[in-house]
């Protein structure tokens, strides 16, 4: 029996509005169960195809989602545990002089990011 592992794969779209004069980059991590890495990277390419739409905005225009690329494609583990970290970026700067002290992180409730 082959092992199977989960991979995580950052997917990279460009996200055009029809007729507009600029795009955007859209990132999306998503999880994939695969056996080795270049089974997950053909996962990931299927996978970013299928999550390609086009649909109109409030104002009747065209927004396309579009796969650019894979960016990343990382091995985790056999099973996920709660709490694994998956993704992990840098952030902006702090200026010297907000690093202290430190905010306490129960005063900035979540929100969501429309996953």
């Amino acid at each position: 029996m082959t092992d199977v592992y989960w991979f995580s794969a950052m997917l990279k779209f460009r996200v055009e509005i029809e007729g507009g004069d600029s795009a955007r980059y859209q990132r999306s991590v998503v999880l994939i169960r695969s056996s080795d890495f270049e089974a997950a990277f053909a996962r990931a390419l299927e996978r970013g195809r299928e999550l390609e739409s086009a649909y109109q905005n409030l104002n009747d225009e065209t927004v396309r989602w579009s796969l650019e690329r894979v960016e990343t494609i990382d091995q985790l583990e056999h099973e996920i545990t709660e709490g694994r970290e998956v993704y992990s970026e840098p952030a902006d700067s702090i200026p010297p002089s907000s690093r202290f002290p430190q905010p306490d992180p129960k005063s900035f409730p979540p929100t969501q990011s429309g996953v």
